[in-house]
């Protein structure tokens, strides 16, 4: 919607979660599946959980990169309050290494290299308040780096009944896993490829750690995921590969879970890839749904297939154009033709919003920051 707003750079040092000592004043952040053995002075692989003295921090605490309102279909998320905006904010730094980074200016930059402002928890839900978003989405980078910051805007959010969205590669590890994502109200998971190979060579991660926090997301969750595949010309768009990836998210996730397909466009070390032909988008998504997946979207691109279809009688029930939300024919989370219900958060999931002062919270996000230009 707008571009990123970044702001003056500032260093805020918070004792992070998730480490433990080891000898000769290392540390050991098991955070994620790196399990990063960090030496005095120095930074884990996504440069801002750093020893100092022995003791980590994070460096992402409360010092965002990045900020900006967004509808939530660019998330994307296509079944959690559809047509409504999303305050949207990320850091510097990042778990993976993926070669075709859309956000890389943040995600593979050290905190000192970008520019940042100090902004705690409570002022990011007065923000959000300010500018009219029913969300909070953690993104542009990943958000499990800066799990302790997502924790307490999460706290402070739901006091005022705002959503709380990860927008997430899923590398965390399970004793981090329910520690962020029990406060979590939706998130979309990028699953980048269904090969090994793609992960060690293109992110330089793993593939199984990712599939298995998409099962802990089903199985001890009430958190609404849906799931984004970048299909890349010549690394992951063999439609044999696209299949396989239906397979397992209908034997492992169930068939209602939405699946977005997404087209590529060169940017930072694959720029000599091109961008993503809409036919290879149509053919993954017939796959998908020959398999037996109900949601099935294409994104990146203007198509028909942003729309979201009832799998019982084929209606259309939300009709969008690109990010925008132009027809929700939805009656009471259910279509409207056949009555046949569709599976999402179609109401704020926290019900009604607790008897605070909107016009207040206004009032001093107006105060500390002024009406920023997002």
């Amino acid at each position: 919607m707008q571009d990123l707003k970044i702001f003056q750079k500032s260093e805020t040092l918070h004792e992070g979660r998730w480490w433990e000592p080891e000898a000769g004043g290392k540390v050991h952040c098991y955070l994620c599946p790196r399990h990063c053995h960090i030496g005095t002075g120095q930074s884990g692989f996504c440069f801002i959980r750093i020893n100092r003295a022995g003791k980590l921090y994070n460096l992402g605490y409360a010092s965002p990169a990045a900020i900006q309102v967004d509808p939530i279909e660019k998330k994307p998320l296509n079944h959690f309050l559809p047509g409504t905006t999303i305050f949207s904010m990320g850091t510097a730094g990042c778990n993976m290494g993926c070669f075709f980074c859309q956000n890389w200016d943040i995600s593979k930059s050290k905190h000192d290299q970008v520019h940042s402002t100090r902004m705690l928890p409570e002022d990011v839900v007065l923000m959000a308040i300010r500018y009219g978003c029913p969300s909070i989405a953690f993104t542009y980078n990943e958000p499990t780096i800066w799990g302790e910051y997502v924790i307490d805007i999460c706290q402070a959010a739901k006091s005022y009944g705002l959503n709380t969205v990860m927008v997430t590669n899923g590398y965390v590890t399970y004793e981090a896993f329910h520690d962020i994502y029990d406060h979590i109200d939706a998130a979309n998971v990028d699953l980048k490829a269904f090969t090994e190979e793609f992960y060690g060579r293109i992110t330089l991660t793993h593939l199984k750690p990712v599939l298995e926090t998409l099962e802990w997301l089903k199985k001890e969750t009430n958190v609404w995921f849906e799931i984004t595949n970048l299909i890349i010309p010549t690394l992951n768009d063999d439609p044999r590969e696209s299949r396989r990836l239906a397979e397992w998210i209908l034997d492992h996730l169930g068939p209602e879970v939405p699946l977005h397909f997404t087209a590529f466009h060169p940017d930072f070390k694959l720029r000599d890839k091109p961008n993503t032909p809409p036919a290879t988008l149509h053919q993954a998504r017939k796959i998908a749904r020959e398999v037996g997946l109900h949601y099935v979207y294409e994104g990146n691109i203007f198509s028909d297939a942003a729309n979201t279809l009832c799998p019982s009688c084929g209606g259309v029930v939300i009709r969008r154009s690109w990010h925008k939300v132009l027809e929700n024919r939805l009656k009471n989370g259910a279509c409207p033709e056949c009555g046949h219900a569709v599976p999402g958060r179609w109401t704020n999931p926290h019900g009604k919003t607790p008897p605070k002062s909107y016009e207040r919270a206004r009032e001093v996000a107006d105060e500390k920051y002024g009406a920023l230009n997002l």
